[in-house]
């Protein structure tokens, strides 16, 4: 949308925003616009970590999911199996483990939810049947735990062995993204991987060529090719 203002020396300024910038105004009371991918990174280095962003994850006897808040938990314990979140509702664990790996060996169609419009790829939260559509398709089905789908389904910790993981989808990458601060302190204090302020790789499909990805450093959601770009990938599960 097109928006007018007045400046301080009494002319018009007119700028156009859209959904993906702010409005702030300076020291001298002068309106200006920013990216909110930009005021993101900013501003989140300064936030700190809520003690209710994150809570820390094992087993019981019975193989439930027991959360404890990460300021509570003992470090000395070895039992964690990940670090839970929770956002709108929805509910992932991270993995305390990460790697770097391409999305696939080729090109071709993995069967996950697929769209060309990053408002909707942003919507997607599919990222286990994403997943499973992935490693089944003909595509994809022999590239195994060398490329980042099958990298996250053969994932194991504990007793959440292969299988229980998956690749999280780009909207599952957002809600990560969000937690970033707490999700590290969590991760130091079981002394897991520590997420990175660079790009991740999501279960997401743009085409048979591409894929979505999310960067931590600055919240741009970007798509690139599946065969030649290689990037972070951390698995997830539910809880």
């Amino acid at each position: 949308m097109a928006l007018s203002y007045k400046t301080l020396n009494g002319g018009t300024q007119v700028t156009t925003l859209n959904s993906e910038r702010v409005m702030l105004t300076d020291a001298n009371g002068n309106q200006l616009y920013i990216n909110k991918a930009d005021l993101a990174a900013s501003i989140t280095p300064y936030v700190s970590a809520a003690k209710d962003d994150a809570w820390i994850v094992y087993l019981d006897s019975s193989n439930n999911r027991i959360l404890v808040p990460w300021t509570e938990w003992d470090s000395s314990r070895t039992d964690a199996v990940g670090v839970a979140i929770m956002e709108g509702g929805r509910r992932l664990i991270i993995a305390p483990d990460e790697s770097n790996l391409y999305w696939g060996s080729v090109s071709g169609v993995g069967g996950a939810i697929t769209t060309t419009s990053k408002d909707v790829a942003d919507q997607d939260y599919a990222g286990k049947s994403n997943t499973a559509a992935i490693i089944a398709s003909s595509s994809f089905t022999g590239d195994g735990a060398g490329y980042a789908p099958g990298y996250c389904n053969f994932y194991a910790k504990g007793a959440l062995g292969a299988g229980a993981w998956w690749m999280p989808s780009l909207g599952e990458l957002g809600m990560i993204y969000s937690k970033y601060n707490a999700i590290n302190a969590a991760l130091a204090k079981i002394g897991g991987t520590s997420l990175t302020r660079s790009g991740y790789w999501s279960s997401t499909e743009r085409s048979s060529a591409y894929a979505w990805g999310l960067s931590f450093g600055s919240g741009v959601r970007w798509y690139t090719s599946k065969a030649t770009g290689q990037f972070h990938v951390r698995p997830v599960t539910a809880f």
